[in-house]
Formats: C-alpha cells, sequence, structure tokens
C-alpha cells in the first residue's frame, strides 16, 4: 500500500495562523503540487493541471490512479492480458477503498474518471469487464 504524505508548502508570510493551502505530495519519484482555492483542490505536476477535486479523499485517488507504476520484473510480458489489467484495476480499488474508507463502487468510479482522462482504451476496456461481471447486485 502506498502512503500519501501531505507535506505543507503554505506560503505564511505575514499570516503564521493560515489554513494550509498548498501541498506537495511525492509517490514513486513523481512530485505533485496540490492547491487549494474556495471550493476545490487542484492537482498539478511540473505545470501540467491534473485535475480539481472536491475533496482530500479524491485527491489522494487520483494521485493513486495516476502514480507511475514500478517497472515491470524482468521476464515478465510486456503487453498485458484485458483480465490482468482489470485484476489490477480492482486489487488497487480495493486497497484505495481500505484505506480511505470508501465502497468499492465509489473508489472505482473516481479512479476510472482520472483514467479516462489519461488512458482512455484502457479506461473503455476496464469499464466494459467491469459491467460484465457476475457479483454485481440486482
Amino acid at each position: 500500500m502506498v502512503a500519501i504524505e501531505w507535506i505543507d508548502k503554505t506560503n505564511r508570510l505575514g499570516r503564521p495562523y493560515a489554513d494550509a493551502n498548498r501541498w506537495e505530495i511525492a509517490i514513486n519519484g513523481t512530485t505533485y503540487t496540490v492547491e487549494r482555492s474556495m471550493s476545490a483542490y487542484h492537482i498539478w505536476n511540473n505545470g501540467d493541471w491534473l485535475g480539481m477535486h472536491a475533496s482530500k479523499g479524491d485527491v489522494e485517488a487520483a494521485i493513486l490512479a495516476l502514480a507511475p507504476v514500478e517497472e515491470a520484473v524482468e521476464g515478465e510480458s510486456e503487453e498485458a492480458s484485458d483480465g490482468d489489467v482489470v485484476a489490477a484495476f480492482e486489487a488497487k480499488a480495493d486497497e484505495i477503498a481500505k484505506a480511505n474508507g470508501w465502497t468499492i463502487s465509489h473508489t472505482e468510479t473516481v479512479m476510472l474518471r482520472f483514467l479516462r482522462d489519461t488512458n482512455p482504451a484502457e479506461a473503455a476496456t476496464i469499464a466494459a469487464a467491469l459491467e460484465k461481471r457476475p457479483d454485481l447486485a440486482a
């Protein structure tokens, strides 16, 4: 499980008791900047805007979905099958849901939103596979 640490980078010059409104989050060698505006949190990576979210939990889910994965172990195939991609997605969703106290469906929805923006083909594959799951409630 990846632990997310919010490092406060708020400029408090002349405002020593100001609420935090700027953080840095580093995961797998990538540093994301999160800025809070009046009603949302904005995620940035090296000047590239990655999205706007309503809560810190949504920000963490987005960053975990966007974080680069570690390099594949030597000997593994370069291309993963659709089943492998869906299994990895479900495992990550389960991990994030447990860490944040969310339902699996909320976590999968949040992850698919961000995956849709970063990798539409993979998001479509996962969404189609998730719709076909036999364990869906009636």
